[in-house]
């Protein structure tokens, strides 16, 4: 393995909106007991919801109440942004009660040539969700110089068993 002179490993978390936040840390818990990491997550904003924003018929029901609107590509940002929002603040919370720095960014499907950028010895490790084997950027993971660990979570099992 080739490692990066005076740089740390790398440990890459990447998640969407429907990512388990606590099986994912568990995995980087057990990375970051081997030694000293630098901490990346990088929260893949998923393309869908804007697609679907771009149709005139597609409208958003509150939870409560059953009230409808119609969902804007302004929705679908905000929604996004929420999602984000909420995913940084646990990480933050999980980084903070083990004393790891935590760098956020987010990205769109389009921008996956950051990964390169980011994940560059064999000794740096990616951390995702397993559903991501079925999407388009799961080939542009494949294609990195570095380890890949893909999680199930709970959710997805029970998902593929009620299917």
């Amino acid at each position: 393995m080739t490692q990066r002179k005076n740089e740390l490993r790398r440990i890459m978390l990447a998640i969407t909106e429907s990512s388990s936040l606590n099986e994912l840390w568990y995995a980087v818990e057990e990375h970051l007991a081997i030694g000293p990491a630098e901490l990346i997550t990088l929260f893949f904003s998923d393309d869908r919801w804007h697609r679907a924003a771009s149709l005139p018929f597609t409208r958003e029901f509150a939870r409560l109440g059953g009230s409808s609107s119609d969902f804007t590509p302004q929705r679908a940002d905000q929604v996004g942004k929420d999602a984000a929002q909420q995913a940084h603040a646990r990480l933050q919370q999980l980084a903070a009660e083990k004393k790891v720095r935590l760098a956020f960014e987010r990205l769109e499907e389009h921008e996956l040539a950051r990964l390169k950028e980011l994940l560059t010895s064999e000794s740096d490790v990616l951390i995702a969700p397993a559903f991501f084997k079925g999407q388009p950027l799961y080939a542009e993971l494949v294609s990195l110089n570095c380890r890949i660990f893909l999680i199930d979570s709970e959710d997805e099992k029970t998902e593929q068993e009620g299917t």
